[in-house]
């Protein structure tokens, strides 16, 4: 289950338990009414901000080209820096094979 779903749930079991609260302290038939007006309030307002066809996606929407176009750049960067890597990997290991001057084969053994 992902984090969402369990935070919606969460936040479903909240609200009831926040309406039962309220209708048992208060002790009015009316109290859970307001208490679910309320939040039906808040929750909409908070979607009209913050949905999918508010201002706020179309504003993300707009960001998410540039954070991709930094991706690429990092990732290249990381990549040219993984080739230079793996040349001196080759350049250490050329080095080496030649200081030994031949005297052994590839396998180990002893050339003679």
């Amino acid at each position: 289950m992902t984090f969402t779903r369990f935070a919606i749930g969460a936040g479903v079991l909240l609200i009831a338990a926040f309406a039962v609260l309220m209708a048992i302290a208060v002790g009015g038939a009316f109290t859970p009414v307001v208490v679910f007006a309320a939040l039906f309030a808040l929750i909409g307002g908070g979607n009209l901000l913050y949905g999918k066809h508010s201002h706020g996606a179309a504003a993300q929407a707009r960001r998410r080209p540039a954070q991709e176009e930094q991706n690429r750049v990092i990732d290249e960067a990381q990549a040219r820096a993984r080739e230079e890597r793996e040349q001196s990997r080759r350049q250490r290991a050329q080095a080496r094979g030649s200081e030994q001057g031949g005297l052994r084969r590839g396998n180990g053994d002893v050339a003679g």
